[in-house]
C-alpha cells in the first residue's frame, strides 16, 4: 500500500475557473491520474470585450475589405461563446476565431474577426460583437474621423 498527498492553494476565483484539475501519480507498479473539483458557488467570470473597428486604411486596399477585431479576456481556459451581428442578423461568413490562448499574465485571450466591406461600412452598418451576453458596438458613424 502506498500512500501520498499534495496540495494545491489557489485564490477562490482563479481556483474556480480553471477546474478541473488532474493530478498524476507516479510509481514503478503504475501510473495513476486524478481529475480533482471544488464543488460549491462559484464565481461568476469576469470577461474584458473589446471591439476593434476597421482603419480606413485597410479599405483603400484592392479588395476594398477590411476587418473588425473582438477581443475577449477572461480568467477562464475554455471557449467563449462569441457571435457577430451586422444591423442585428447574425453573421457566420467572414468570421476567424482563435483561441483562448493563455497571455503569460494569468488570464486567456480570444481574438474572433469579421470582414467588413467597404459599402457596409460607409452604408452605416453596425457591427456587434456578442460574448456571453456583453455586446460591444461598432459602425462609421460611431467612430472618430
Amino acid at each position: 500500500l502506498y500512500t501520498a498527498a499534495s496540495r494545491l492553494t489557489l485564490p477562490l476565483a482563479e481556483g474556480k475557473s480553471q477546474q478541473p484539475f488532474y493530478c498524476r501519480a507516479q510509481h514503478p507498479e503504475g501510473d495513476r491520474y486524478v481529475e480533482l473539483t471544488n464543488p460549491g458557488s462559484v464565481v461568476p467570470p469576469t470577461l474584458d470585450v473589446s471591439l476593434h473597428p476597421p482603419s480606413r486604411e485597410e479599405f483603400e486596399g484592392p479588395f476594398r475589405n477590411a476587418t473588425a477585431l473582438c477581443r475577449v479576456v477572461s480568467p477562464r481556459r475554455q471557449p467563449v461563446e462569441l457571435r457577430w451581428l451586422k444591423n442585428g442578423a447574425p453573421q457566420e461568413a467572414g468570421v476567424a476565431t482563435r483561441g483562448p490562448a493563455a497571455d503569460g499574465h494569468g488570464a486567456y485571450v480570444t481574438d474572433s474577426s469579421l470582414a467588413v466591406a467597404a459599402a457596409d461600412w460607409d452604408a452605416g452598418a453596425v457591427y456587434t460583437c456578442e460574448v456571453e451576453g456583453e455586446m460591444r458596438n461598432t459602425s462609421k458613424a460611431l467612430e472618430c474621423g
